[in-house]
């Protein structure tokens, strides 16, 4: 049973989210699962979604491990803690989130949770971790002097083992999420944080160059950055120095922040950042890893890379990737295997060699990992599973350095190259097609029936297709590669047992290049690419619906997703354009010479507004037997007008006002016009007046002012008749 500890609280919470932490004791108490719930505030999901422990959940923390755990507040990691560690101490300056931390893992013996300022504690030893998740930022709020940040770090390395790691994941002060336009998430105001936080709040973060000044500052000169997107609080992939370009930061994904605008193309810039080696330093949080002696000792496996965690799923397909590089005495393969690694490019030098793993990241997982391990030994025929071995509850595989099809695709793609695209599909469509058996659909089994129904749902496609069995949905260009003439296929993930037609195979690979390389379409729009391939728009729709299906219900994903929120596109070109029409207006001039009005003969002029007032002038000397003409003094907006004077040899007169106003004349459309019959026909014609641009609401509040006079003297006209 877990032990709570009040010796040093002071009757008083410090801070609070509110009325939701009484949400938050219930929810500890029921044991529901909010990511799988619908209208849930923030807040819940914040405490309690259990992708808050993906921010550590991949860490390879050495076994019988101590941990402080400093502002754990309703204990989104502290279970994950309680479960690597033999002992946790979780301290929290707020008794009510004390509170509902142990409602939520009072089953734990090894858990302590202790209430009050960390700064008056002692806890009678040191640890081997102390970590600090969305903390450190609030230094100032609770520990006094100049340099609170920097007393309070020397404060918590006293907690330290001399070879002990301090953990600390925080918010990057020059994320490039910020520059997109995201609010800052402490002060809740744009760009506070770039700007330097011209105003305390109480919170602040740092850049990765004041990180590191400050870690040097308290004596922590070892040390090493990850990089959480894309962000520490949700993170679907945690990055490192050496994996930031080549495992492409800044993938689309969810949003959990309102009104958080997008300025730019966020994904194209990470791109940009990552080309020219700067990423590290815009990421949009940092996990740091901290010690004042060497890093390794405190890990228990070799040096992690890369890290996609797949656990926004149901618990029995939540896993995770990682990238790690080891050293070759603790090559698990055995000495002739390690020679084949070296042949299959998985060494990086003669010191060290690079591995994949996949990891269960919950118990129910580990039979997901089984099934994985049994279908290498399938017979698949022109192509194999990389193999891999059993590692504890995971697998270790030999990671391949060749180009899979979808990084050669990438480099077509940058060339323009789009025939050598199609070729490269052509092989990954190869791969279906001749693999597999002519097979009606209508002749599966029933129990072949059920299960495609149960893995893709009951819409049905008509036809004979070819299909294949057994079946690996994720033949996408990302997986394969050909390698001395064979194909090899990695994230062997979902192999069906029953037969599945080879079109929608391929669909999911084009499919996924076009998601992954979104300038495919400025070579070939995707519709014209799967009529290529033999993919209809009916059968792009069925596939859909199975992909969907399979995602969502068979998988269980997109639970968190399903809570976020879009960005706000900003356009600085509309608010340009904007401000140009309060100075500028541009008018046309439609010539009738005896056809009628048309786009094909018109004259276009822009005006300066001074004040209001403007003078255009439009040169007709090219038009022959000119009739009429009609100017349209703008576009787009509706507006009052004021014609002063016009070289015409007729009075320019209103079409479609909606009255006339001691102003002039007030049109209540998007397209003023004028219109004029000419005889004789001048060369040029000049119209000089004032103008008064009207917002929606302006012209609203016009509209029902007229109705309303209109209303008033309806009683009149209702007598005389």
């Amino acid at each position: 049973m877990a032990i709570f500890k009040l010796d040093y609280y002071k009757g008083k919470d410090l801070y609070s989210d509110g009325d939701v932490e009484n949400e938050l004791l219930a929810i500890a108490k029921s044991g529901v699962r909010p990511e799988e719930q619908e209208d849930v505030e923030f807040p819940v999901l914040y405490h309690f979604a259990r992708a808050r422990e993906n921010i550590l959940n991949w860490y390879p923390f050495a076994p019988g491990a101590s941990c402080l755990e400093i502002g754990s507040g309703c204990g989104a990691i502290t279970g994950l803690l309680c479960s690597r560690m033999a002992r946790v101490v979780s301290n929290e300056l707020s008794k009510r989130r004390a509170e509902i931390n142990y409602e939520r893992h009072k089953g734990y013996d090894n858990l302590e949770i202790w209430v009050g300022n960390l700064n008056d504690m002692d806890f009678g030893g040191q640890f081997d971790y102390v970590i600090l998740n969305g903390v450190f930022e609030y230094a100032e709020s609770f520990t006094p002097g100049s340099d609170p940040y920097g007393t309070f770090l020397k404060n918590v390395r006293r907690f330290l083992k001399p070879d002990g790691v301090i953990l600390i994941a925080i918010e990057n002060r020059l994320g490039l999420k910020y520059f997109a336009g995201a609010p800052e998430d402490h002060t809740d105001g744009y760009f506070d944080g770039i700007k330097g936080y011209e105003e305390s709040s109480g919170a602040r973060t740092f850049s990765r160059g004041e990180w590191e000044a400050l870690m040097t500052r308290c004596g922590l000169s070892h040390y090493k950055f990850y990089y959480p997107y894309p962000d520490y609080k949700f993170p679907q992939e945690i990055f490192t120095d050496a994996s930031l370009k080549e495992q492409k930061y800044g993938r689309p994904t969810w949003n959990f922040t309102k009104y958080r605008m997008e300025l730019f193309g966020e994904t194209k810039m990470a791109a940009t950042l990552s080309e020219e080696g700067v990423m590290d330093r815009f990421a949009n949080s940092f996990l740091i890893e901290m010690s004042a002696a060497e890093l390794g000792g405190k890990r228990k496996a070799g040096d992690i890379q890369y890290v996609k965690l797949s656990t926004d799923r149901a618990d029995e397909f939540s896993i995770a990737t990682i990238i790690e590089e080891r050293r070759v005495k603790q090559d698990l393969f055995g000495q002739a295997e390690t020679e084949d690694v070296a042949i299959a490019g998985g060494r990086s030098n003669k010191e060290t060699y690079r591995v994949a793993l996949k990891r269960p990241m919950t118990e129910a997982a580990k039979g997901h990992i089984q099934k994985m391990l049994a279908q290498m030994d399938g017979d698949y025929g022109c192509w194999q599973p990389l193999r891999g071995k059993a590692e504890g509850d995971g697998i270790v595989y030999t990671y391949l350095t060749q180009k899979s099809l979808a990084q050669q695709a990438a480099d077509a793609i940058r060339e323009g190259d789009l025939a050598a695209v199609k070729e490269l599909v052509k092989k990954a469509a190869a791969l279906y097609t001749d693999c597999a058996e002519f097979f009606k659909i209508s002749d599966m089994t029933e129990e072949q029936r059920t299960k495609f129904r149960e893995a893709f749902g009951p819409r049905e496609l008509a036809g004979d297709f070819s299909c294949v069995c057994p079946a690996n949905i994720d033949l996408i260009l990302d997986n394969l590669f050909e390698i001395d003439g064979k194909y090899q296929v990695i994230d062997c993930e979902w192999i069906f047992d029953f037969p599945v037609p080879t079109p929608f195979l391929l669909w999911r690979a084009v499919n996924e290049l076009y998601s992954s390389q979104p300038v495919l379409h400025q070579l070939c729009e995707k519709a014209e690419f799967m009529a290529e391939f033999g993919i209809s728009a009916e059968m792009d729709e069925v596939f859909w619906a199975w992909s969907t299906h399979f995602a969502e219900q068979y998988v269980g994903a997109n639970r968190l997703l399903n809570h976020s929120t879009p960005e706000l596109w900003i356009s600085l070109e509309e608010f340009r354009r904007k401000l140009r029409e309060k100075e500028y207006m541009v008018s046309q001039l439609f010539v009738d010479t005896g056809e009628g009005f048309s786009e094909e003969q018109k004259l276009v002029e822009e005006a300066k507004l001074k004040g209001g007032k403007f003078s255009v002038a439009f040169d007709l000397s090219a038009y022959q037997n000119v009739r009429a003409v009609r100017f349209d003094p703008l576009e787009g907006r509706p507006c009052v007008c004021r014609i002063d004077a016009a070289q015409t040899t007729g009075k320019l007169q209103a079409e479609n006002a909606a009255a006339s106003v001691p102003e002039g004349d007030l049109f209540l459309t998007v397209d003023p016009i004028y219109q004029v019959k000419l005889n004789p026909v001048p060369e040029r014609i000049t119209v000089c007046g004032e103008i008064e641009i009207l917002s929606t609401e302006e012209a609203l509040e016009r509209a029902n002012a007229i109705l309303a006079k209109l209303h008033r003297k309806l009683p009149f006209l209702r007598m005389s008749s």
